[in-house]
């Protein structure tokens, strides 16, 4: 008859000997034969290889990594920047022999911080830590699962993190909006109340007050989609602006639509910027100005984050800042309508 054996003290009743002593017959130490043996037979009896349940048991890891994206699961393959995220995971679970566990936007944000809790079978949990105010993240924060955020805001000051620094990064492309001589800037946001987006913001506004240019009436709201690029390309149009900074790339497919819908051309009466740098932005005609952000990595050092929160219990948060680079292409610095270059 074979036994559900869950725990080493659970092994350890059954050997009559003490949970260290099963231990170390699970990781090759040092025992008399007589104890091996029967620890071994215990193992057998019990169904377990010691070869490939030893090292579950002695730490007490599943091997299961739970992930969490903040996106409806029909958009998953559509949107290239969590497509990019989770092959960066993927890989990098696969290199450590993880498994994955995913949840996706459809249930409530409680009902997956409960879900996940009680089944209490994760190592630990990778997060997008999509809003500044999220009960899942707090959720996850406050309990004792490791947690790695994609994304951090500011008031989780313990929290382990993987990010970029969103608010350099858009002070740079607005920079360099104004050092080719753009002067009514326009920003289309990200969706208000996220982390990416507040950020976005604030860079943009920062290097719009170092530079003495207003600013204030050449913000509109969007959603980080085409749609809400197409309808905020309208709006600053409208406002007569001379260069648009989108919140991401998709914002800023949807309002070069719209520029061109008024027959304008870019860059010669509006230069168009992105953030992000995923697949499209290349193909784009022009193709798209815009912060490379490294989304991919960002997954796979999220999951090395975990990893390191596993192997160090109790040493602290773990965080990492990622680089970002302009990639600067022909919808900001392209020909003007005189056939000159900025």
């Amino acid at each position: 008859m074979a036994f559900l054996v869950r725990t080493l003290d659970e092994l350890a009743a059954l050997s009559g000997v003490s949970r260290a002593t099963v231990s170390r017959v699970i990781n090759g130490g040092s025992v008399s034969e007589e104890t091996r043996a029967r620890v071994t037979e215990v193992l057998e009896r019990t169904k377990f290889r010691p070869n490939a349940a030893a090292r579950t048991l002695a730490s007490g890891r599943s091997g299961i990594v739970g992930v969490v994206m903040h996106l409806s699961p029909h958009l998953l393959f559509q949107d290239p920047y969590f497509t990019s995220l989770l092959q960066g995971l993927t890989d990098a679970l696969a290199h450590q022999a993880a498994g994955m566990m995913l949840w996706l936007g459809n249930r409530s944000k409680e009902e997956t911080l409960d879900q996940i809790l009680w089944m209490r079978l994760l190592d630990g949990v990778i997060v997008t830590a999509d809003t500044l105010d999220d009960p899942l993240v707090d959720g996850l924060l406050a309990s004792d699962l490791p947690t790695v955020l994609i994304g951090h805001r500011r008031a989780d000051r313990d929290a382990s993190y993987v990010d970029v620094d969103n608010v350099a990064a858009a002070d740079v492309i607005t920079t360099h909006l104004l050092d080719i001589g753009r002067r009514r800037i326009g920003h289309i946001t990200g969706r208000r109340g996220t982390v990416a987006g507040e950020d976005r913001i604030a860079g943009y506004l920062q290097a719009m007050a170092r530079s003495g240019f207003p600013a204030d009436d050449l913000i509109v709201d969007g959603a980080f989609t085409a749609a809400s690029g197409r309808e905020g390309a309208r709006e600053l149009l409208d406002r007569g602006v001379d260069a648009i900074f989108c919140g991401n790339d998709a914002t800023a497919e949807g309002a070069l639509e719209s520029i061109r819908a008024r027959n304008l051309s870019v860059p010669g009466d509006v230069a168009l910027v992105g953030f992000d740098d995923v697949g499209f932005a290349a193909r784009l005609d022009p193709p798209l100005t815009t912060i490379r952000q490294g989304v991919q990595e960002q997954g796979a050092e999220a999951a090395r984050a975990l990893f390191h929160l596993l192997r160090h219990r109790g040493g602290g948060p773990h965080r990492v800042i990622l680089p970002t680079e302009l990639v600067i292409r022909r919808s900001s610095v392209g020909e003007t309508k005189g056939g000159r270059p900025p």
